[in-house]
């Protein structure tokens, strides 16, 4: 060894390290030992603007964090060094914000205006710590000293610029606390609000509401002295005054007299809706008709939201040079927009895209549709006038229940971004005690200035800062409500919703309000955390109300002490009507509420329905509806097989149907309606095949649930949407497939029902049978009478299935199961299938069923898997496996949930495998799953299935 090298070297290095210490500039400092070592100086001096505002909440939480005095002041104080705010700033981006220690004595806090210098004065103190959890708590770490590095420099601006506002009771701004909350999330502040200084309003004000009938063309005007200016709906045979006679001439003419005259009298206005009305229907004339048929889709589909972007066109293009800086909006509500290669955007026209008719559990870019409306609208949009999108964040039927909505954004947000999405603005739960109603407020704006921050990073951060000693509570109901969306696929999760038991299970309502208990006790002492566990708990004293029957036994399990109703009802007022909601009232709660709704339905219900647990009495394991159980709409026939198989028939075109054709039952649909004695549990299946006339249909057709509300028993209100199942079809299979929507709770009236898709024409669609099934047979299996006959059913779960390198049994913490997870745990191993081998045990004739739940890497992936069945045998002539069965399977990134698929009926022989098999990386160019998972194989005796069956006997479930 070279000892002179050695030192030598060392030496050098420490010189190295030595001297860049010296170099780094020492730190900023703000506060130390409790005193502030800065004065805030606004630039322009002391007065009553924004840049003054931001100084006031500066002072005000530096004090809140470190206790010290921090001065405003018109000028540098001597001693002190100097915040200087608001100092001009040439900003590269709107709302752009600048944080920078510009010298030793020298901090600039600047950005793009006053409003990107509060943005900026709000980013700093949250560089301190400081979360700013809802309009009336924010917290501030206590902290004696501050500073930052001596060559900070921050430059940041949001990503969705041009709009960010909510439908919201605080996104509408009505106090101090509420327009002080907008501008802390760093949302725009739209119109003026008292108080605020005018320079912190949005410039740019928005315009892209329903507007016709109620803006131009009011009803109230036209109605009855000139009904030919609106829509005629040939269904109603009736004028509907919310849309308009896109071929009358006389009507435009009117139209452009009215907005002439506006802009004349506004001649700031950047903007102008010309939308159509809400709830409206398009013209159905012979004339408008015949427009649409004009600009069929190259695939022959009518596009009748054509309608829409003519009549704007026809605007935009007549105003072009008389008011060239104002952008003409119209409202796509989330249909087919036109794909005619004649049809464009003229260019002072833009969209504000919503689409409402969508799963609102999970993320925009799993709506299978929202290519054929927002993508088409990001196509055809000019350059200067990009999409908006009208968001949709709550649950109007009810504010207050547990929504599992809280997490969807973020992956909405990237879906936006690669979109180019500049302009977003969602309608949210709009009370701020709604289900974690300010949480969802505050990551909006998290979200829409970054869509790539990180997810948990910011619930774990807005949980500790907002409850304390009770966040883990918190965390603990928000995990279960996760949870609970993704239990299932397939559930539907509309927002006019307002049932629960299609995702949350009894047990998860008991755990929810222990939960929220918890966090309540947690707090006691340390009053504005209290304040928003108790708001916070709102949720779960709801889901109280009209779920208390079905916690009684799980509470009791569980060991949780339920109190009564009554008390809960209590609760439930005193937290609702607290000092704190100052002007909160029963309209508030939900749109179909109104004053004292929500009191009279909940005395209701307890005047009809005791207090005892939920039970479903079973009259049968297996219901079997056939073709001639099965109702429909007018183009449901019934038909059969050449070899006499009934089943039932919808044939419907994208073009030239008398009606609309998407989700009209009463027009292309078949279903079936649960009877009184049909409520309870179950599996719900059907048999169908497709005519797909594509590679790959992702919506050949739908399956689903509607349902009525019985909370606790009783009949209240009117149908909702509790499931949703997007059949794939693919050219060339046309055998029947058997689809399932899952567990299920069903009650009288109840409508399993099949629908036709949209997205591509589709020849026929074929429906075999309905079956119910008793979720014993799928769950834990069951025995026949007869204990040398085969079993009814058999469920083979994780443990039994077959040992692979990078496969791993793994347990569902909250529902208690096994599952097996296929994934990349080992790298240098391929990932392979998760497979079960058949023992001879299991032998004989089934219907194969499989409880898989895969981790798609994309949104939407119609082939991220493969279920199959192979023997041990090969090809004879080829060498490769045998396969009787097999069948795609999809996933979507967002919807990781489970889902049960068939593999029909077999005959399984000892050393056969079942199979779940993730597609191989880079297979089409497409990514593999992160992992796929198999909970269980299910054996379902097919002559069980075969028709209806009695209730199972306690002595013939194992």
């Amino acid at each position: 060894m070279n000892c002179r090298r050695t030192f030598l070297a060392l030496a050098a290095a420490f010189a190295v390290t030595a001297s860049a210490a010296l170099a780094a500039p020492a730190p900023f400092v703000l506060a130390k030992d409790g005193k502030a070592q800065i004065a805030i100086v606004p630039h322009g001096g002391l007065a009553t603007n924004g840049v003054n505002f931001a100084a006031a909440e500066l002072t005000n939480f530096l004090h809140r964090i470190t206790g010290a005095e921090f001065p405003i002041s018109a000028k540098p104080v001597p001693g002190l060094k100097t915040l200087a705010l608001g100092t001009p700033y040439k900003a590269k981006a709107v709302d752009e914000i600048s944080v920078r220690v510009k010298d030793a004595s020298t901090l600039d806090v600047t950005g793009d205006g006053a409003v990107g210098t509060v943005y900026a004065a709000y980013d700093l103190l949250e560089t301190f710590g400081c979360v700013f959890v809802a309009h009336d708590f924010a917290y501030a770490p206590l902290k004696g000293e501050l500073s930052l590095p001596g060559d900070y420099a921050k430059t940041d601006a949001p990503f969705t610029y041009e709009k960010r506002s909510t439908w919201s009771e605080i996104g509408y701004g009505g106090d101090r606390s509420k327009w002080s909350q907008i501008l802390r999330t760093r949302m725009q502040v739209t119109g003026r609000k008292p108080g605020m200084p005018e320079d912190l309003v949005c410039k740019r004000q928005h315009d892209t509401n329903h507007s016709i009938g109620t803006r131009w063309l009011l009803m109230r005007k036209f109605e009855k002295t000139r009904p030919d200016f609106y829509a005629w709906v040939r269904k109603a045979n009736a004028r509907n005054c919310m849309w308009v006679c896109v071929s009358n001439e006389e009507m435009y003419q009117e139209v452009f007299t009215e907005i002439d005259e506006y802009l004349s009298k506004h001649p700031d206005q950047q903007e102008l809706s010309v939308a159509i009305g809400d709830c409206a229907n398009f013209c159905e004339c012979d004339k408008c008709t015949a427009l649409v048929r004009k600009y069929p889709d190259p695939d022959g589909a009518e596009a009748w939201n054509v309608q829409c972007v003519l009549f704007a066109n026809r605007i935009g293009e007549h105003f072009a040079r008389k008011y060239p800086k104002v952008r003409f909006n119209f409202l796509p509500y989330g249909g087919r927009q036109p794909a005619n290669p004649e049809i464009k955007l003229a260019e002072n026209v833009g969209a504000c895209v919503a689409e409402l008719w969508r799963n609102h559990g999970l993320s925009a870019d799993n709506n299978e549709r929202s290519d054929l409306c927002l993508g088409r609208i990001c196509r055809m949009a000019s350059p200067r006038c990009g999409a908006y999108v009208w968001d949709y964040l709550g649950n109007f039927n009810d504010f207050l229940i547990p929504y599992p909505n809280h997490t969807i954004f973020a992956q909405t947000a990237q879906y936006y971004r690669d979109l180019n999405i500049r302009g977003v603005s969602p309608q949210m739960q709009f009370v701020h005690f709604g289900d974690l109603a300010e949480f969802n407020f505050w990551l909006f704006g998290k979200l829409t200035w970054n869509p790539d921050a990180d997810l948990e990073e910011l619930i774990d951060t807005y949980m500790n800062a907002a409850y304390g000693n009770g966040a883990r509570f918190v965390r603990e109901y928000f995990d279960l409500l996760e949870h609970a969306r993704l239990r299932q696929r397939w559930t539907w999760y509309g927002c006019y919703v307002n049932e629960t038991a299609h995702y949350l299970t009894d047990d998860d309502c008991a755990k929810m309000l222990r939960a929220l208990d918890n966090a309540v006790n947690a707090t006691n002492g340390d009053k504005p955390r209290n304040m928003l566990a108790r708001r916070t708990r709102i949720a779960a004293l709801s889901l109280a109300l009209w779920r208390y029957n079905d916690m009684i036994e799980p509470a009791k399990r569980l060991g949780y002490a339920l109190r009564p109703r009554e008390t809960i009802w209590k609760e439930w007022k005193e937290a609702i009507f607290a000092p704190e909601h100052k002007g909160a009232n029963y309209g508030m709660l939900g749109e179909n509420f109104g004053t004292g709704g929500y009191e009279q339905r909940v005395t209701n219900m307890f005047a009809q329905a005791a207090a005892v647990p939920t039970v479903f009495p079973r009259k049968a394991s297996v219901i079997r509806i056939d073709p001639g159980m099965m109702t429909g709409g007018k183009k449901m026939t019934r038909q059969r097989d050449k070899d006499g198989t009934p089943y039932a028939q919808l044939k419907v075109a994208l073009h030239g149907e008398e009606e609309g054709i998407w989700m009209n039952p009463g027009y292309a649909e078949i279903g079936y309606t649960a009877k009184a004695d049909e409520t309870g549990d179950w599996y719900v299946f059907a048999t169908v095949r497709t005519g797909a006339t594509v590679p790959v249909d992702i919506a050949a057709a739908y399956m689903g649930i509607y349902q009525k509300w019985y909370p606790n028993g009783v009949k209240t209100g009117g149908n909702m949407e509790t499931a949703n199942l997007k059949m794939q079809g693919r050219l060339g299979d046309i055998a029947w497939h058997t689809i399932s929507l899952g567990r299920r709770r069903l009650f009288d009236g109840s409508r399993v029902w099949i629908m036709n898709g949209v997205i591509n024409p589709c020849d026929f669609i074929d429906v075999r049978e309905f079956i119910l099934v008793d979720p014993a047979l799928i769950e834990k299996g069951a025995k026949g009478t007869d204990p040398k006959a085969q079993a009814l059913s058999v469920v083979i779960g994780a443990d039994a299935f077959d040992k692979g390198a990078n496969v791993r049994v793994e347990e569902d913490q909250i529902d208690s199961f096994k599952y097996a997870r296929a994934a990349a745990f080992n790298t240098n191993a391929p990932v392979g299938s998760v497979s079960w081998t058949v023992k001879a045990a299991e032998a004989g004739d089934w219907n194969v069923f499989l409880k898989i739940r895969i981790g798609a890497a994309i949104a939407l992936d119609q082939d991220p898997a493969q279920a199959t069945l192979t023997t041990p045998k090969h090809c004879t002539e080829c060498g490769a496996v045998q396969t009787p069965a097999r069948l795609h399977v999809t996933g979507a990134l967002g919807d990781e949930s489970w889902q049960l698929v068939s593999l029909g009926r077999a005959k399984l022989t000892e050393g056969m495998q079942v199979n779940l098999v993730p597609r191989a990386a880079g297979t089409n160019d497409l990514p593999a799953p992160h992992y796929v998972d198999l909970a269980s194989v299910i054996l379902v005796d097919p002559a069980y299935l075969a028709k209806t069956q009695p209730a199972l006997s306690s002595v013939a479930q194992k």
